[in-house]
């Protein structure tokens, strides 16, 4: 049984996909190009993303091809069938070889970044080990030379059966009816430009500022906070009159009240990635009067770390960086206390973090007001003394060494 036209849904398989090939191949130049950081991260997370479409709805194309009539072909030589069927069947190698080598690609890397598709659907990795890496790489190269050769032949011939053998082959793929040369020539107009406008997307897309939350993740700091994001510590400010109290005020026990902040800020290739920690609890023993016997510790929940980017946050809490599996919890416990000057002060200790400990300093500012605490503070830390970055994530060329700490909570005093 033959037609003279393919179905519907074979119509909208075509275009969907020769719309995302052209746009993957677009991209795929862009990479070429692009400085590595996180336009260069969302843009090879939505190349994966679009890869995987382009696996499913090809098999759904090959099963629609081979179940449902389709048109004869119109070649009307030897030659010109052999080139047919070549052209067809390796636009299915393309379109399934591509996506799987890009797939064993991401799986067989050193580094294993999580893959979710449009930010929602969880890609597995495929059993394979990192000696398959550069053949996949190669192979996944080659085939999108091997999709622009297609493309080439396919368009050519599709504009000869058109327009120099006068056969309506357009009027096969398309919806519409081509009655005349002149509408038939004005589909062609427009199929090329929407074809053009899907590869030329892929060349200059950006999403650096489709999400503005990666610039300032964090919430808005407190202005004593902000001004010290680069790591100035507020002891650096000018000194502040304060009253000597009446009685010297014994030790207290602190709680945190809700609605505390712990936030956190990596440099990538110069771009700020800020990001928060959901779940801390603290043990505050304080008081400005008895600095000696005065005593923080802090407890993060590594597993809480958030950027507002679930692919980015998926690896900074895997293998490659927190590693929260092996070591889910932080703990900062202060072993002196002093007052630098005004309310500031400055509290040194050690931070147990991924396997390592190591000095780190507080640097804050606290202002009591009866039973009510309200404390602002930085720190700094060094990721690569911790072990945080494995890997080529070890290196500091994209990653800085240095992370920025800043914090702000209100607390009562507990009886």
């Amino acid at each position: 049984m033959t037609t003279s036209r393919y179905s519907k849904t074979a119509m909208v398989l075509h275009w969907g996909l020769a719309l995302a090939l052209l746009f993957q191949i677009g991209l795929g130049w862009q990479f070429e190009t692009l400085e590595r950081g996180p336009n260069m991260f969302a843009l090879y997370q939505l190349h994966k993303s679009v890869g995987i479409a382009i696996l499913v709805l090809s098999l759904a194309r090959l099963a629609i091809r081979i179940a449902r009539p389709r048109p004869q072909p119109m070649a009307d030589t030897a030659w010109s069938r052999l080139i047919a069927s070549i052209v067809h069947g390796g636009f299915y190698l393309v379109l399934i070889g591509g996506p799987l080598t890009g797939w064993l690609l991401v799986s067989s890397a050193k580094v294993k970044v999580p893959t979710i598709l449009f930010g929602y659907l969880p890609l597995p990795h495929l059993p394979i080990g990192p000696s398959a890496h550069a053949s996949a790489e190669t192979l996944h190269a080659q085939l999108a030379w091997l999709a622009i050769v297609l493309l080439l032949l396919h368009v050519a011939g599709a504009l000869r059966h058109q327009f120099f053998k006068d056969e309506d082959l357009l009027q096969r793929m398309l919806p519409l009816k081509l009655e005349r040369k002149s509408t038939a020539a004005i589909a062609t107009v427009t199929v090329v430009a929407g074809l053009g406008v899907a590869y030329a997307s892929g060349t200059t897309l950006s999403l650096a500022d489709a999400k503005p939350a990666a610039q300032s993740i964090a919430p808005s700091p407190a202005p004593e906070a902000a001004s010290t994001a680069r790591a100035q510590p507020e002891a650096e400010e000018t000194p502040e009159e304060v009253k000597e109290p009446e009685a010297a005020e014994p030790v207290k026990n602190w709680r945190v009240s809700k609605g505390g902040r712990l936030a956190f800020t990596a440099d990538w290739n110069g771009t700020p990635i800020n990001g928060t920690f959901g779940r801390w609890s603290s043990s505050i023993r304080f008081s400005p009067d008895d600095l000696g016997n005065s005593n923080v510790q802090v407890t993060v929940d590594l597993g809480s770390a958030s950027t507002a980017d679930s692919q980015r946050d998926e690896m900074l809490l895997g293998e490659s960086f927190l590693n929260v599996a092996a070591h889910p919890k932080a703990v900062f416990s202060s072993s002196d206390i002093q007052l630098v000057r005004g309310d500031n002060y400055r509290a040194r200790g050690t931070l147990k973090l991924h396997g390592e400990t190591h000095p780190v300093t507080l640097n804050f500012k606290l202002k009591i007001d009866g039973a009510t605490a309200k404390v602002t503070g930085t720190s700094k830390l060094r990721r690569t003394q911790f072990g945080v970055g494995s890997g080529e994530w070890s290196a500091t060329g994209e990653i800085a060494d240095a992370v920025a700490i800043a914090f702000d909570f209100s607390a009562q005093s507990a009886p």
